[in-house]
C-alpha cells in the first residue's frame, strides 16, 4: 500500500519578520528561480509554499500577500531552475510580464512562462495559486514554438482552459485524499492537458516548418561549439539545449540523417579541413583526430575512409601536404 502524500512546507511565519525578504528570496531562489522580490510597502511580508513531486514534473501550493517579483537575466543556478512554469490563479490578483507581453490572470486562469527567462510577477493584494512546473525538455518536445506561448492568458472558464485548470485545481483539493501511487499516476495526465492548453493559445500565424528550422539550427550551433569535446554524446546535446534525444533525431531524420552521424560528419569535415592547411602539415595525424573529438583512432580510420575514399595519410598526400 502507498504512502500518504506529503509536501515540503516553506513559511515566513517560521523566520522573524526582519529576516523574510532575505529568506523568502533564498527559498524561491533555491526552489523555483533567482529572483529579486519587493516587499509590500507596509513592510509586511507573508508567504506559503508547500511543494509536492510529481513524477518529473512539481505541484506547488502557494498562498501570499502582496509581492513584486523579477526574474533578472542570468542563467539557472540548478538544473531543476531550467523549467516553465504553468501557473494557476486561484485567488486574488496577478499580473505576469514575459517577453514584452503583460497579462492578467482572474481566479481560474492560467498561463504558462518560462522560469528560467527574465519576467515578472505583481499581485497587490493577498493571493493563491497552483504552480506546475515543468522540465524544459518535458515541454518543448510537446509544444512547437513554446517560446510564442509564455505569458499568454488562457481562460479558465471555457474550453481546453477550464478542462486544465480544473484538473489541476481538483488533483491539489483532494491530495490529502489520495495516495501517492495514485497521485503520481495523475502527472501525465495533468500533462496532456497543460499542453493541449498551452497549444490553444499559440498564435495563429506561427510558422511550424519555421520554428522546426529555427530550432535544428540552435542545435547545429551547439553540436559547432562543442565538436571538439569527446564526450559529446546524443544525451549531452539533448541536456545542452533542452530537448529530447527522441525528437532531435526526429528532426534530423527529415534531412536524412541522425544526430550523431552528423556530429560524425562534421568531425570528420574538420579533420579534412586540417589535413589540407599547411599550416597543419607538422601536426600528427593522431593529434589531429583526438582535436576534433574522436579517442578511438580505428574508427577514425575506418570513418574517414569511408566519408572520403581513401586513409587520412592518403588524403593529406593527393591534397598536398606532408
Amino acid at each position: 500500500m502507498s504512502s500518504p502524500i506529503t509536501g515540503t512546507v516553506f513559511s515566513t511565519s517560521d523566520v522573524s519578520p526582519r529576516e523574510r525578504p532575505v529568506w523568502l528570496r533564498e527559498v524561491i531562489g533555491r526552489e523555483y528561480a533567482d529572483v529579486e522580490i519587493t516587499p509590500p510597502g507596509d513592510g509586511s511580508l507573508f508567504n506559503r509554499m508547500t511543494i509536492y513531486p510529481w513524477e518529473d514534473l512539481r505541484l506547488s501550493a502557494i498562498a501570499s500577500g502582496p509581492i513584486g517579483i523579477e526574474r533578472l537575466r542570468r542563467e539557472p543556478r540548478l538544473p531543476s531552475q531550467d523549467a516553465y512554469f504553468a501557473v494557476i490563479l486561484l485567488s486574488g490578483d496577478y499580473w505576469l510580464e514575459q517577453d514584452g507581453r503583460e497579462i492578467r490572470l482572474l481566479p481560474g486562469d492560467m498561463a504558462v512562462y518560462d522560469a528560467a527567462r527574465p519576467h515578472r510577477i505583481h499581485c497587490p493584494g493577498d493571493f493563491t495559486k497552483a504552480i506546475v512546473s515543468i522540465p524544459r525538455p518535458r515541454l518543448r518536445e510537446r509544444v512547437a514554438g513554446i517560446e510564442h506561448c509564455t505569458a499568454l492568458r488562457i481562460r479558465g472558464d471555457a474550453g481546453i482552459g477550464a478542462m486544465a485548470s480544473g484538473f489541476v485545481r481538483q488533483a491539489l483539493g483532494h491530495i490529502g485524499d489520495l495516495r501517492e501511487a495514485e497521485f503520481s499516476a495523475l502527472s501525465q495526465q495533468a500533462l496532456d492537458l497543460l499542453t493541449l492548453a498551452t497549444v490553444s493559445v499559440r498564435p495563429g500565424g506561427f510558422n511550424l516548418s519555421g520554428s522546426r528550422a529555427v530550432t535544428i539550427a540552435r542545435i547545429k550551433d551547439y553540436i559547432g561549439s562543442h565538436l571538439a569535446d569527446p564526450e559529446l554524446s546524443a544525451s549531452a546535446v539533448a541536456q545542452g539545449v533542452g530537448l529530447s534525444p527522441r525528437h532531435i533525431n526526429a528532426l534530423f531524420q527529415d534531412e536524412g540523417t541522425s544526430l550523431m552521424r552528423h556530429v560524425l560528419k562534421r568531425r570528420l569535415d574538420q579533420c579534412g579541413k586540417a589535413l589540407r592547411a599547411p599550416a597543419h602539415a607538422g601536426h600528427n595525424i593522431s593529434d589531429i583526430a583526438f582535436a576534433w573529438g574522436f579517442n578511438d583512432l580505428s574508427h577514425f580510420s575506418r570513418a574517414f575512409k569511408h566519408r572520403f575514399g581513401c586513409s587520412p595519410r592518403e588524403y593529406r598526400k593527393r591534397s598536398g601536404g606532408i
